[in-house]
This record gives structure tokens, sequence and C-alpha cells, in this order.
């Protein structure tokens, strides 16, 4: 983001530097990190590398309205050097989805290798890992949506030991296309079919429209269950990103409920833009599913499951913030 300060923005910052954290924090309120400053010497004033999520686009007119008395603002997408450079050296043909992953044989294979594939992270990072909640899921019959608020890598981790073996038996996750289906990697966890085997995914296709809920609706056609992010991105604010309305669609369109999840402690394990993981707590707290009623609206019943899961953030927050 480069910033050139209207001459009013320019003497503020003169009489007083700290007028730059002001800033900052302006623009970390709409989740955005602030990886590196520097004040230039040119034609603009400013430059910030800013970790923000992928719609970028969806902030600008937000960051505009904040800056607007201070800077006009230049918004640059960027991307990560070494990541160019291997994005270059590999094919972006993907594959999947994989309809066999939901036989009894695919299964029965995923079963056996949850041990290696989910729960040896969780008994490595999770110090402990608190699940509260399960018996809420007793009277669930039939096929459901599993949310849960996306702030880590962990977060699936962190979830599966939250739901019953009926459930998680036939529970597929959704995942970005170009991240984890290429096609052309030479280690075996990155293969596509062992994604989709072992993993339990499926490939979704960024900005890829009401298509992208095409394969969701065949697995619920089929009895299977879905576990989804409504917030479509991890979140690197404070606050829970807004629900996207995908999870609202499936759920009145086939008539299933939806279990809210909430992951705490995960964030602190691992932040967005990190690979380092420190062992910590972590919680998984299932609240009461969500039987939307014939006739609501999708906005409705996004607003209803975004109030539900917030509730219990907001306590969590203000629990978190009075710790010293």
């Amino acid at each position: 983001m480069l910033l050139k300060y209207h001459p009013d923005g320019l003497e503020a910052v003169r009489r007083d530097p700290g007028t730059l954290l002001g800033l900052h924090a302006s623009i970390e309120r709409w989740e955005s990190k602030i990886l590196q400053s520097y004040h230039m010497l040119g034609e603009y004033d400013h430059c910030l590398i800013v970790d923000a999520p992928d719609n970028f686009k969806a902030y600008r007119a937000a960051l505009g309205q904040e800056l607007s008395s201070t800077a006009e603002t230049e918004i640059l997408p960027a991307i990560d050097l070494p990541i160019f450079a291997r994005l270059l050296s590999q094919s972006a043909e993907t594959d999947g989805p994989h309809e066999w992953q939901i036989k009894p044989w695919a299964q029965l294979i995923r079963r056996l290798m949850r041990p290696y594939a989910y729960s040896r992270h969780g008994w490595k990072f999770f110090k402990p890992l608190t699940v509260t909640g399960t018996e809420r899921l007793n009277t669930l019959k039939g096929p459901c949506i599993v949310v849960a608020n996306h702030s880590s890598h962990l977060d699936q981790y962190a979830l599966l030991p939250a739901l019953p073996e009926r459930i998680k038996s036939n529970l597929y996750f959704g995942a970005a296309a170009d991240r984890w289906f290429l096609k052309g990697r030479d280690q075996i966890t990155l293969q596509p079919w062992y994604q989709s085997l072992v993993m339990g995914l499926y490939p979704v296709r960024r900005g890829g429209g009401s298509k992208a809920l095409d394969y969701p609706r065949w697995l619920l056609s089929k009895g299977c269950n879905l576990m989804l992010f409504p917030e479509g991105t991890r979140s690197r604010g404070k606050e829970l990103g807004k629900f996207k309305y995908g999870v609202a669609m499936l759920a009145l369109e086939f008539n299933v409920p939806v279990v809210p999840v909430y992951l705490e402690g995960l964030k602190a394990l691992r932040p967005p833009g990190t690979r380092e993981i420190t062992p910590g707590p972590a919680g998984a707290h299932v609240l009461d599913p969500l039987h939307f009623e014939p006739g609501t609206s999708v906005p409705d019943a996004t607003r209803q499951l975004f109030e539900a899961m917030n509730a219990v953030h907001q306590r969590v927050l203000a629990k978190t913030e009075a710790s010293p």
C-alpha cells in the first residue's frame, strides 16, 4: 500500500510521528496485518506491506474511507517471492473431486489412517485440548453441516475430536483446489488422491460462485456430512469475519441442521502467515445445532448462524482481554 499524505496529514506526522501508529491501527481493524512499514523520500510518502485476506478488493473502499482525511492510497496486490517461484515451477492443473471417497472401502482406510493424518498432530500440539458440548449431538440423525470459526491451519485437527464417530466417519471438508489438489507434486501426502482418501477433503475453486456448491450438494444428496468454514478464509483480526451464504443455502435446500463448533486458542498456536507451531491449550466447544424454519431467507439464516457463533466469540474475547 503506497500512501501520499495530504498537507495536513504530512504536518500531523511531522508534529507527532506516533500518528503513524494510528494509521496502522486503522488498517488492522479490517483484519489486515502490517508486515513492514517504510517512510519514503519520493513520489509517495509511505509504504506499507500488508497481509490481508484474499479478496482484498472488499477492503479497499473501507480503507479508503478510513484514510481519506490523511492520505491518498494506492493498493497493489503482491505475492511472496519464494511462493511465486514455486508456483512457476509447478503445474497449475488440479485434480478432483473424487466421488469414490464416499465408498465404504475409502471410509475404512480414512478411519485407519486418522491417527496418522489427524490425531498425532493434536497429541503433539494441543496441551491440552478441551472439548465441551458433545452431548448436544446425541439427538442428531441423518446428514448435517458442521461449521467452525477459522483462525489457523490447525482448526480441523481440533475439530474432529469434538465429533462422534457416526459423524466424522462420513465427514468431508472443502479445501482450496489451487493449494491442496495440484497435480505433479512429489510428496505422497500432497497428492490430490491422498487429500481425498486420507484427509477427507474435496477441492473448492476460489471465486467459483454457485458452482462451488455443486459437489457439496452431491455429498449431502448421498447422506454425507459436510464441514465448512463460513468465513471462507482465516480471520486475521480479533473479530469473526463476515459469514458467506454457502452454508445457509445448503442447509435450507436440503433441510439439514447446522452444528456450530467454536474453536478456541488455535490462532495463538499457529497465527496466519507463520509456519512455526507453539504447543499450548486449545478448545473445541459444540454449540446447539441450528434448525432453520422452512421459508427462512438465506441472509436471515446466515445472520442466525453468525449471532450464535459471535455470542460465544465475544465472551471468549472479553475473557482473554481481561486476563493479565
